[in-house]
C-alpha cells in the first residue's frame, strides 16, 4: 500500500476522507501553517446554505509550522461552532447518535491546533469504526519518494473537483445538494452508511 502524505484537517471534506480510507498516512505536521485552508476551517450545510466554521489561530510575522499553530481562545469559537452545528444538524437522522461525543470535544479547552485536529480525526475514525495506519512526520520534506503527496488538497479556497454521489441533506430541498462538505454533514445524514459511501 503506497503511503499518502496528508495534513491534519479540521473535519476535512468528504473527498479528504475518501483518501484516508484503507490508506497508510504520513501526517505532515512540519509544513508551514497557511491561513484559509482546511487546517483551520470546515464547511457545513445550514438553513442559509454554505456555512464556514473557522478556528482562530494566533498569527505572527515569523512563519511557523502546523505543529506550532496556537489557537486564539480570546474568541468563543468552540461555543459558536458547537451552536452552529447543533442548529444545522439537530433534525438530521443521525445527529442524536453522535452529538454527545462531539460535544465533549467542544467542551475541552485546546491551545494547539494539531492536538485539536487529531482529536477530531480520532473521533471520526471511531464513528466510522476505522483503524488507520498512520505516523507523524519528523521534519519538513519537500518531496517524498514512492508516496502520493496530497498536501495541496488542504487548500479550501480552491473549488473541489471531487463530484460526490448525492445523499439527502437536511436543507437540500431549500438549497439543493451542496457538494464535498465537511465529513460531519455526511455522517449526520447517512450514519453507519457513511463508510460504504466513502469506499
Amino acid at each position: 500500500m503506497d503511503q499518502k502524505i496528508m495534513i491534519p484537517a479540521y473535519f476535512g471534506p468528504i473527498s479528504y476522507w475518501k483518501q484516508i480510507i484503507n490508506s497508510n498516512i504520513l501526517w505532515d505536521v512540519h509544513q508551514n501553517y497557511v491561513k484559509q485552508s482546511y487546517r483551520s476551517r470546515t464547511f457545513i450545510h445550514s438553513a442559509n446554505g454554505l456555512h464556514k466554521l473557522t478556528i482562530p489561530v494566533k498569527h505572527s510575522k515569523i512563519k511557523f509550522s502546523m505543529l506550532n499553530a496556537e489557537i486564539d481562545n480570546k474568541i468563543a469559537w468552540q461555543k459558536n461552532h458547537w451552536r452552529s452545528i447543533q442548529t444545522a444538524y439537530s433534525s438530521s437522522p443521525f445527529f442524536e447518535f453522535y452529538k454527545d461525543s462531539l460535544e465533549q470535544v467542544y467542551n475541552q479547552k485546546y491551545t494547539n491546533l494539531v492536538k485539536f485536529n487529531f482529536d477530531i480525526i480520532k473521533l471520526v475514525l471511531e464513528w466510522l469504526d476505522i483503524e488507520l495506519k498512520s505516523k507523524l512526520s519528523k521534519e519538513y520534506k519537500m518531496d517524498y519518494e514512492n508516496s502520493l503527496d496530497l498536501r495541496k488538497k488542504i487548500d479550501s479556497k480552491k473549488k473541489s473537483n471531487s463530484e460526490n454521489k448525492k445523499y439527502k441533506q437536511v436543507f437540500s430541498e431549500k438549497n439543493g445538494f451542496l457538494n464535498d462538505l465537511s465529513i460531519i454533514d455526511l455522517i449526520f445524514n447517512e450514519g453507519p452508511n457513511s463508510l460504504s459511501y466513502l469506499k
